[in-house]
């Protein structure tokens, strides 16, 4: 979320009371509950404030304990005590990972067979030096938006390319626009904040601090202006700057790479993108390239928080810009062929050329009993709507779902109020099945730190974790029962939520299909009661 965001304001505020009530009965040969009482909510309690901690962990939370829309880990690690859970390989089809972030220790998958950097195909799979998953990008990052790589290469119907170039027409003279006014703030608040730094002896200055000092000149006097203005968004000096750059680094990347029609990102891997057949290419790194790419490593360490017991199989597959189809085909068919019982995906894209690769794949996984948890999207938007696609999508057609193993998931705020759903995104009652913690999300990014990230793709690895609870005690259901208990067992919600784009209010179990968020204790109890 760039800073500007920041001056939304969707908290409206009410008051509820949370309870607890028996949903489902059942038995099962393998107990772990004696309590089979599910957590319900008939009303809810706004909790005002967030300390530190909770805020790292909000996600873990109970929903009756914590007034928070947690998946209730605490509580369901008490039930399940020391009990040994089965080995379950949960993919990360991802940017790439810093597979030595202190939080995946002894996390890897690890490919038995192949021996690490001989630079031969030792278990005869096609992929070499495949040890922790595989790399599908090999050295590139930067990409075109898939609509511009069918502009560029004329790929697609007239109806199609007329749409991607009207996108177009669009996005890039904002996005050049928004790099020259990002720039020109940048420097403004890095002049006002570097010399304020000097005399201050602080670099972490705010506005409070700020208004305390005397300039002893007129342009020391501007500066404190222009830095008091700049504050008002990110009242810190340094996040200030940080944020700045952030956006400045977005929108250059925006026009440079995602949306130049002349950019050819893919000539440093040397394969045909648009050749399911051409593989061979790429390599057994799948380590991030740049520190900017953190994607990934925030994705599986939400995962890896979750679910502390799951092997992560990375597959570095999204660049910084569209995913290929035949990238995200191959390696849900790797993840599916390795033994992935869920793989995530927390990417998505408004155009799928090649989209009958991407759903082959899928019936493939399914046939193989994975689990596919798909992000559904940050632009705020109904997916119900013919226009508004978010590829890979089960329901293309919007037609009978050609797959049962696909899951969609939509992202929650840490407010129970009117706030619930996350500004960004998206929702349908078809298209989304179930919603997810996902805005301010805390977890590991590259060079050994964590931080916080917000968005769908945040709230998939979650589901993500949940459903690797489930496959690792009760490892029996397959992909297609998986997704049926996430979505069964998601509490329902007696609250009235503002969409995303802040433009009505509605009951928010009309946003799913479920109607529901996540919960974790709810989805091994009815794993257990089915099982």
């Amino acid at each position: 979320m760039n800073i500007l965001n920041k001056m939304k304001n969707t908290f409206w505020r009410y008051f509820f009371v949370l309870t607890s009530s028996a949903l489902w009965v059942g038995c099962s040969s393998t107990r772990i509950f004696k309590d089979e009482t599910p957590i319900k909510v008939s009303s809810i309690t706004e909790r005002k404030t967030l300390s530190d901690a909770l805020k790292k962990r909000w996600f873990f939370s109970d929903p009756v304990l914590d007034t928070l829309p947690g998946i209730s880990l605490e509580k369901t690690k008490e039930v399940v005590g020391n009990r040994k859970a089965s080995e379950v390989i949960v993919a990360i089809v991802d940017s790439g990972v810093d597979i030595n972030h202190p939080l995946f220790e002894n996390k890897l998958w690890v490919n038995e067979d192949e021996i690490p950097g001989n630079n031969i195909d030792d278990d005869a799979n096609g992929f070499v030096d495949d040890v922790h998953g595989y790399n599908f990008l090999g050295e590139s990052y930067y990409e075109q938006m898939e609509y511009v790589r069918m502009i560029a290469k004329e790929i697609g119907d007239e109806e199609q390319l007329k749409r991607a170039r009207i996108i177009l027409e669009k996005e890039l003279p904002k996005a050049e626009e928004n790099k020259r006014q990002y720039k020109r703030i940048y420097e403004l608040a890095k002049t006002a904040v570097d010399t304020l730094s000097v005399l201050l002896n602080n670099d972490q200055f705010n506005s409070e601090s700020l208004r305390k000092f005397t300039p002893e000149s007129a342009f020391i006097a501007q500066q404190k202006a222009l830095a008091l203005q700049f504050l008002s968004y990110t009242d810190r000096a340094d996040l200030l700057i940080r944020d700045l750059f952030e956006g400045v680094t977005y929108y250059t990347e925006r026009s440079d790479y995602n949306l130049n029609v002349n950019f050819n990102g893919r000539e440093l891997i040397g394969d045909d993108p648009y050749d399911i057949t051409d593989t061979g290419y790429g390599n057994g790194n799948v380590i991030n390239r740049l520190i900017e790419e953190s994607h990934g490593t925030h994705v599986a360490g939400i995962v890896s928080q979750t679910a502390p017991f799951a092997k992560l199989m990375i597959l570095r597959t999204v660049p910084a810009g569209d995913e290929y189809d035949k990238d995200v085909a191959l390696a849900i068919r790797y993840a599916a062929d390795n033994g992935a019982k869920i793989i995530n995906c927390s990417f998505g894209k408004s155009f799928s050329p090649q989209r009958k690769w991407v759903e082959e794949a899928i019936s493939y996984a399914e046939g193989k009993g994975a689990l596919i948890v798909h992000a559904a999207g940050n632009e705020s938007e109904d997916l119900d709507i013919l226009k508004n696609t978010n590829y890979p999508d089960d329901q293309p057609d919007f037609n009978t779902e050609f797959a049962s193993n696909f899951i969609s998931v939509g992202a929650l705020a840490p407010y129970f109020n009117q706030g619930l759903i996350a500004d960004f995104s998206n929702y349908g009652k078809e298209k989304v099945d179930l919603f997810a913690p996902g805005e301010d999300i805390y977890s590991s990014m590259p060079n050994g730190v964590f931080a916080f990230q917000g968005g769908t793709s945040m709230a998939a690895p979650v589901v993500s974790g949940v459903a690797a609870w489930i496959a690792a005690y009760f490892p029996k259901h397959q992909g297609p029962a998986l997704k049926k208990i996430l979505m069964d067992s998601s509490i329902r919600l007696p609250i009235n939520v503002l969409t995303p784009d802040n433009e009505e209010i509605n009951s928010f179990a009309r946003f799913s299909k479920s109607g529901g968020i996540v919960n974790l204790y709810n989805a091994l109890l009815l794993a257990q009661n089915r099982y």
